[in-house]
């Protein structure tokens, strides 16, 4: 048995025990804890989806944003330049400045530099030199206020002051040598049919297709005046018209007047028809920026046969086509002058 103090031992040792158990788990705990916090551990982190930890250590490395990258500081781009382009037109080609109230005498292409080339005995002018230019008042829409409107083409056709020192540098450009009687300085795409006025790309020296020719009358002019009268009838457009007659203007003259030029002498005369013989005549103010001049219009069952039309002071003379037609310029005629044709068998008259 027990000796009397053997109680009164124990329980001091128990409680030692029971003290040092506390003591070394608290140590415990405190070291967990300082081993946690030196090695930047919390609690265990969750797996991945893939059931494996993001690091070898199973620690998920905190998300970090990067700073934002600055960029260099760049000035707004400026809109690109853009030039404007000349309108574009139903024919393809380009719109001159238009009428101006005070015309000045435009510089022309470099001596020699242009060249005629032709279609038969027809010129036709340097494309590069004379493409064409195109009067921005005319359109398809205002025809009926500008070229089918009596009197427009001479208000806004430049004055000879302006167009006989043209001429001249232009027949230099040309290399022409033919006489400036006969020789016309010529609207390729002409002020009836909205040719620009004074654009040195729509002016060249005309040769003349008649070689017997007395003045700058020409078979040009007769097309010129017979595509006017289609456009404003409504039989052609004005682009097509324009795009006619500066491409090959002997071309447009086979489709839209007739095979045989007026101005040139028939290759061979046909005998006139036999019995009714008959014309009509018809004359208008050829508008060419001189007052008194005259286109009149003919026409006949006379193909192939030389016409003339005579007022007071003269007369002068045209072939007709295979059709019977001509057109014939008179020059200083009265308005309300009797003017006279003839043609092969058939004589006609009309007024100024």
């Amino acid at each position: 048995m027990p000796g009397p103090f053997a109680s009164e031992q124990e329980e001091p040792v128990k409680s030692i025990f029971k003290k040092r158990w506390v003591w070394l788990a608290c140590g415990a705990v405190a070291l967990l804890v300082v081993a946690g916090i030196a090695g930047g551990k919390s609690a265990p982190h969750a797996r991945t989806a893939s059931g494996s930890q993001d690091t070898a250590t199973g620690a998920t490395p905190p998300t970090t944003q990067a700073p934002p990258v600055s960029s260099p500081s760049v000035p707004a781009a400026s809109p690109p330049t853009t030039v404007s382009a000349a309108p574009a037109t139903s024919s393809g080609l380009q719109y001159g400045p238009g009428p101006q109230a005070t015309y000045t005498v435009q510089s022309q292409p470099p001596p020699g530099s242009c060249h005629y080339t032709y279609d038969g005995s027809d010129p036709l002018p340097d494309p590069h030199c004379t493409p064409g230019a195109l009067n921005p008042q005319v359109t398809q829409s205002t025809i009926g206020s500008t070229i089918c409107r009596s009197g427009y083409t001479s208000s806004i056709r430049p004055p000879e002051s302006i167009t006989e020192p043209e001429k001249q540098q232009s027949a230099s450009s040309y290399g022409y040598k033919g006489s400036f009687s006969t020789g016309e300085y010529d609207h390729l795409v002409p002020l009836e049919l909205g040719g620009d006025p004074n654009d040195a790309a729509n002016l060249w020296v005309e040769p003349n297709d008649n070689p017997n020719a007395t003045s700058t009358s020409n078979s040009k002019d007769v097309l010129e005046n017979r595509l006017n009268s289609l456009v404003c009838s409504g039989q052609l457009s004005l682009g097509a018209a324009q795009a006619a007659i500066a491409s090959n203007w002997a071309t447009a003259y086979r489709t839209y007047v007739g095979s045989q030029s007026s101005s040139a002498p028939p290759s061979s005369t046909s005998p006139p028809p036999s019995g009714g013989d008959s014309c009509t005549a018809s004359a208008a103010p050829a508008n060419d920026g001189y007052s008194g001049d005259y286109y009149v219009t003919i026409n006949s069952n006379q193909p192939n046969q030389k016409a003339t039309a005579s007022d007071a002071g003269d007369s002068w003379s045209a072939s007709t086509n295979s059709s019977g037609y001509v057109r014939i310029l008179l020059y200083h005629t009265s308005s309300g002058e009797q003017i006279n044709v003839t043609v092969g068998s058939a004589s006609c008259s009309t007024t100024a």
